[in-house]
């Protein structure tokens, strides 16, 4: 069976291994916290190319996925357009989900795009 990839960022934020919101999810960048970024499709350009940017730096798995509100919505907020998930085993589930799903799957889910 196919874990959901928005399951598993549930389950970790219950576990208390998300930071999110623009802010929250650069500083965990910056402190070498963050083992994946998550972004919604409805940021805007100049805070996506600040996070990517700054996960690419630092050799770090990002995917751009939904939109804030459904983002928010399995974080337990109104809603959020970045996110990181600060635990590896974690991060490499959901990569690991998101292989697994065939393209029209993933588009349906509402990925747009990921770091291969």
């Amino acid at each position: 069976m196919k874990k959901n990839i928005y399951q598993l960022i549930g389950l970790a934020c219950k576990a208390g291994l998300v930071s999110s919101g623009s802010m929250a999810a650069k500083s965990s960048l910056l402190r070498r916290r963050a083992s994946l970024l998550i972004i919604s499709r409805d940021i805007s350009e100049k805070t996506k190319d600040e996070l990517v940017s700054s996960s690419r730096k630092r050799d770090i798995p990002w995917l751009v996925l939904g939109d804030k509100y459904r983002l928010g919505a399995h974080v337990g907020k109104a809603y959020r357009v970045a996110l990181t998930i600060n635990d590896r085993g974690f991060a490499q589930a959901i990569l690991k989900a998101l292989d697994e799903l065939q393209v029209d799957e993933a588009n349906d889910m509402g990925v747009v795009e990921w770091q291969k």
